[in-house]
C-alpha cells in the first residue's frame, strides 16, 4: 500500500467533486479531476474560482484561485487517470454508474487506494465482484465538504485495514476528522440523522404548515448553522431525490418523502444552489434568512425525528451515542450532538411528540423505533432521570 499520498484523482466534477478537488488543492495536494461531461469539466475553473471568492469572503481561506489552480489538472476521461496514489469517486448516486467507474479504476496499480463518497449506497455493493475490493473503502464527506470537518470512514465487506488507515490519513491531511462507523449501511450515520430530522420538515412544507424561511429561521435559532430547506438547496434537489429513493428501498416508508415535491422541483429546474434556484433564489448569493420568523415552526418535531433515527442507528449496531454525536457535531457544525440534546429535552417528551404526530397524520415517518419506546418505558428519559442515551 502507498505510504504517503502525494497525488489524488477525483472522479466527478459536479458540485461535490468540484469542492473536494478544491479542498485537496487548498491543502497543497496535487489533484487531477475528470468527469464524463465535457461541459462540466469546462465549467470547473469558473465554478472553483467562485467558490474561492466565497471562502475568502467568509474568512475560511486567504488563498486566491490563482494560487491553487496550478494544483488542479483536468483529465478528459478515466483512461487518463495515472500516476496517482489515491482516488476519490464523487459521481452520480447511482449504483450502476458507480460500479462502472470502479470497474475501470480496478485496472489501476494495486497500490492505489480507491474511496467512494457515496451518501446512500453501500461500499460492499459498489465493490462487489472486483478484484481489488480490499482496497476500496468509504470516505463520506458532509456537504459542503470545505466547511464541514467530517469524513465518515466505512469498511466494506472486503475492505482491508490498510485501506481504512490510508483513508483516515488522507482525511487528516486535508484537515478533516475521520470517524469510523461500525457497519456498512446506506446513509451510514450522518445522512440518516439528517434525513431523519428533515423528513418531517419536508412534509410540514408540503402540507403548507410552514414556509422554508419559517422552518430555517426556527432551526437556526436553536443553534444549527443552517436550516433544512437551505441544506437541501446546497446538497442539490437531484441528489436528495436519489438519496430518498435509496433510503426508502433500504429502510422502508419511514423515509418516504412527500409525493411529487422533489420531482416537480427537478422538472422545473429548481435544483438548488447549483441551478440558481431551489427552495430559495441563489442568483444573487446565499439567501438571507429572516430571523424574525423563528418560532413559527416547532423544532421539537424535527428533533424527535432525529432522535428516533439515532435509536434506529444504535439498534442496527452502526454506531453508539458517542459516535453519533461526534458525527453530528462535525457534519452539521453543531455545538451539541443529537443524543445529548435529546437527553436534555427529555426522551419522553420527544416520544410523545412522535406519537402525537403519528396519530395526527398516520405517516410511518412518525412511527417510533422500538428501542426508543423501550428506553422511555424503563424510565431512561434523559439527563433529568439520570439515564437516556447516556448515563449521568
Amino acid at each position: 500500500m502507498v505510504e504517503e499520498v502525494k497525488r489524488v484523482a477525483v472522479i466527478g466534477a459536479g458540485t461535490m467533486g468540484s469542492d473536494l478537488s478544491l479542498l485537496f488543492a487548498l491543502y497543497d495536494i496535487d489533484v487531477i479531476v475528470t468527469d464524463k461531461s465535457k461541459a462540466v469539466l469546462d465549467a470547473l475553473p469558473q465554478k472553483q474560482k467562485k467558490s474561492i471568492d466565497e471562502l475568502r469572503q467568509m474568512g475560511i481561506t486567504q488563498k486566491t484561485y490563482d494560487e491553487v489552480q496550478n494544483k488542479i489538472a483536468i483529465a478528459n476521461s478515466l483512461k487518463e487517470i495515472k500516476d496517482v496514489d489515491f482516488v476519490l469517486e464523487a459521481v452520480a448516486e447511482d449504483l450502476s454508474v458507480k460500479r462502472k467507474v470502479f470497474a475501470e479504476l480496478d485496472k489501476l496499480p494495486k497500490n492505489v487506494i480507491l474511496a467512494t463518497n457515496t451518501s446512500s449506497l453501500t461500499v460492499t455493493d459498489i465493490a462487489k465482484g472486483l478484484k481489488g475490493a480490499e482496497r476500496i473503502g468509504g470516505m463520506h464527506f458532509s456537504n459542503p465538504p470545505i466547511l464541514s470537518q467530517l469524513a465518515e470512514v466505512v469498511k466494506g465487506e472486503k475492505t482491508s485495514e490498510e485501506t481504512l488507515n490510508v483513508i483516515s490519513k488522507v482525511a487528516q491531511k486535508i484537515g478533516r476528522v475521520p470517524v469510523m462507523v461500525k457497519k456498512d449501511v446506506p446513509g451510514f450515520v450522518n445522512n440518516r440523522i439528517l434525513v431523519g430530522a428533515g423528513m418531517e420538515t419536508l412534509w410540514a412544507i408540503h402540507r403548507g404548515e410552514v414556509t422554508p424561511q419559517e422552518l430555517d429561521a426556527s432551526l437556526r435559532a436553536i443553534g444549527f448553522p443552517m436550516g433544512f430547506a437551505e441544506a437541501v438547496d446546497i446538497i442539490g434537489v437531484d441528489i436528495i431525490l436519489a438519496l430518498g429513493k435509496h433510503f426508502v428501498k433500504a429502510y422502508g416508508k419511514r423515509f418516504q418523502p412527500p409525493p411529487g415535491l422533489f420531482e416537480s422541483m427537478a422538472k422545473e429546474g429548481r435544483l438548488g444552489k447549483k441551478s440558481g434556484k431551489g427552495f430559495y433564489d441563489w442568483s444573487k448569493g446565499p439567501p438571507v434568512i429572516d430571523m424574525s420568523l423563528a418560532g413559527k415552526y416547532d423544532v421539537n418535531r424535527s428533533l424527535a425525528g432525529a432522535a428516533n433515527e439515532a435509536f434506529w442507528i444504535i439498534k442496527d449496531e452502526v454506531a453508539d451515542p458517542e459516535t453519533i454525536d461526534k458525527i453530528v457535531k462535525l457534519g452539521f457544525r453543531s455545538p451539541v450532538g443529537i443524543c445529548e440534546l435529546a437527553d436534555a429535552m427529555g426522551l419522553d417528551n420527544l416520544l410523545n411528540t412522535m406519537k402525537r404526530l403519528l396519530q395526527e397524520y398516520g405517516l410511518e415517518i412518525y412511527k417510533p423505533c422500538p428501542l426508543f419506546e423501550e428506553y422511555v418505558k424503563k424510565g431512561w428519559t434523559g439527563k433529568a432521570a439520570g439515564r437516556g442515551f447516556y448515563k449521568y
